[in-house]
């Protein structure tokens, strides 16, 4: 079952952490007579009615773990997950828990988190708004260097006989295109009529970035030009400025470095602001293992 890959991927005590989060949370919105009144009910366990305000809640905490799962499949998962959640909750209050001390002290402590992270999200939302993404992307593409781009063609040939065979034809007015699908050795651009698309100096062969620099638009190589791969004839299609990024395709990392930011930003004015000791020492943790040898 879904639901139990949900709940059972978590040790018992954060189980019990997230447990009580998804409780807490729906509480914090209105008593459950009032959601009662004004929300969709999704479920009812023993006459106690299960509100699409704590299917919502329970929606932003799995997800991750949810991923890319139908919408119907997702409610029918986290219903059954909240089912279960009541279930064993209403078990463990008759059983007198929430009156441990332990119980007691998490409570306290998802609290604090709880509010925690709905203060910084009402900040963020306030400030990281997509006009502010819009304005970072537009000085982002500002400060982007400009970039000549060639658009290149290019036939591989194994020799150099055969690469200047392939010149006296484009001479004679063959295409460039059908002898590349014709002759070329390079399997990935042959079907393409050898087109590499564009690409920056740097971006491909030196000797072809080379080559391909000495050319205007519609010219293409006198001369074969030498590789580790063989010998290519080359031309030169198009040229252009780099074009910067679609707003649409950065806009989700750059809204998220934005959100960072602001959030390291609102917890170190307050930090200024508060008096802190830490009683602790300062230990600074040991790097990630990125699986290398340094």
């Amino acid at each position: 079952m879904h639901e139990m890959t949900i709940i059972s991927g978590f040790g018992s005590a954060s189980r019990g952490i997230i447990a009580a989060t998804i409780v807490f949370a729906a509480a914090m919105t209105a008593s459950p007579a009032v959601l009662a009144q004004q929300e969709e009910i999704v479920a009812r366990v023993d006459g106690q009615d299960i509100t699409a305000s704590e299917l919502a809640v329970a929606e932003e905490m799995y997800a991750q773990q949810l991923g890319s799962m139908p919408d119907d499949a997702r409610r029918s998962v986290l219903v059954d997950a909240l089912i279960d959640l009541r279930i064993v909750a209403n078990e463990a209050r008759d059983r007198g828990i929430a009156g441990d001390e332990s119980f007691k002290r998490r409570m306290a402590f998802l609290e604090q988190q709880t509010l925690r992270s709905v203060f910084i999200s009402e900040q963020i939302s306030a400030s990281v708004t997509e006009e502010a993404v819009r304005t970072a992307y537009e000085a982002q593409v500002a400060r982007m260097p400009r970039v000549e781009e060639t658009r290149i063609r290019h036939i591989l040939l194994d020799t150099k006989e055969a690469a200047a065979a392939v010149i006296e034809a484009l001479n004679a007015g063959e295409d460039f295109a059908v002898l590349a699908r014709e002759r070329s050795k390079d399997t990935v651009s042959k079907p393409k009529g050898g087109d590499l698309g564009f690409v920056a100096a740097g971006q491909s062969l030196p000797e072809i970035d080379a080559a391909a620099a000495k050319l205007q638009v519609d010219e293409y190589t006198a001369e074969p030009v030498r590789s580790s791969f063989g010998y290519h004839v080359l031309k030169a299609e198009e040229r252009r400025q780099q074009p910067a990024p679609e707003f649409e395709t950065v806009a989700p990392q750059i809204r998220q470095s934005l959100q960072a930011a602001e959030q390291q930003r609102i917890i170190g004015e307050l930090r200024a602001e508060a008096e802190v000791e830490k009683l602790v020492p300062d230990v600074t943790p040991p790097a990630a293992d990125d699986g290398h040898d340094h």
